[in-house]
């Protein structure tokens, strides 16, 4: 689990996250985040979709670094569904909130109590949803960093397996008094080796299949522009094309540069509608198939 830093309720510089890069095994980091391991396994268990429960504890993995330990709280009541589950609400709506188009509709002194009410109530300062609209570019660093920087590792579940069985064979050797196992190569290698080879996919894998209404198009650098504002340069492509009887393009294909973003963009859902410049725009995971 990532180490906590206090923050300040006069400054909000601390919420502005600086990675720092270890040097590390993948065995290492699957030990060091443990508990956050454990958090995922927990929201998976209790129906959550498992896109959804990385981009959350990815969100309470950053709100630790800024002081707000959500992440000790879920493990204190880990036996109690409904506090887990109010959780997952608050960082929900906090994600929701970096996602909108603009502020919360909320009024801000209602906002806390009515919004993310568990997360506010962890803070040492005044915390709402216009906090994260506010500092959204942080959250977003923040939130894409554990995601594409450790996600890959330790959201792993062949990886976790792995050290399961070799944390219990080491157990075994030690019960009677002999060597302990050769570690395992996958758990040996630097974790950042591990990360870019597990980061490593297919263009189908990592795009969205987009269509527009007919006559309303979109070109292909609003498109970027509109992705790029939210998640940073997160776009590797975008290609728009039209149909046989279409003037303007009616479809098209956009290619993030890591899979994470798929997973912040449609968050799980199999259909997502966004409004850009004022015309709508709808998007799906890409399948190669004909109509495509």
């Amino acid at each position: 689990m990532a180490s906590s830093s206090s923050a300040s309720s006069s400054s909000s510089s601390s919420f502005f996250y600086t990675p720092v890069n270890f040097v590390i095994s993948v065995r290492d980091l699957l030990l060091f985040h443990k508990a956050d391991r454990a958090a995922y396994d927990r929201l998976v268990t209790l129906g959550t979709s498992p896109t959804v429960a990385r981009n959350v504890v990815a969100l309470l993995m950053w709100l630790e670094n800024t002081g707000i330990d959500a992440l000790a709280h879920l493990r204190l009541h880990a036996s109690n569904p409904a506090v887990v589950l109010r959780l997952v609400a608050d960082a929900e709506a906090i994600l929701n909130c970096v996602r909108s188009d603009g502020p919360p509709r909320q009024p801000p002194a209602l906002g806390a109590l009515g919004a993310i009410p568990l997360i506010a109530s962890l803070a040492s300062h005044p915390l709402d949803l216009h906090f994260f609209h506010r500092h959204r570019d942080a959250a977003v660093q923040g939130l894409t960093y554990h995601l594409i920087r450790i996600g890959p590792v330790i959201f792993h579940d062949g990886l976790q397996a792995t050290l399961t069985s070799y944390d219990a064979a080491e157990a075994e050797a030690r019960r009677r008094n002999l060597s302990p196992p050769p570690l395992p190569p996958e758990l040996a290698r630097p974790y950042m080796d591990a990360v870019a080879e597990l980061s490593t996919a297919a263009e189908d894998e990592r795009s969205i299949f987009i269509t527009f209404s007919r006559g309303y198009p979109l070109s292909q650098g609003d498109i970027e522009e509109y992705f790029s504002s939210k998640w940073g340069k997160c776009v590797e492509k975008v290609t728009v094309a039209r149909s046989a009887s279409a003037v303007a393009p009616v479809y098209g294909k956009v290619v993030f540069k890591n899979v994470a973003y798929l997973g912040l963009v449609l968050n799980g859902m199999d259909l997502v509608k966004f409004t850009i410049k004022g015309k709508q725009m709808w998007a799906r995971k890409y399948e190669q198939r004909g109509n495509n």
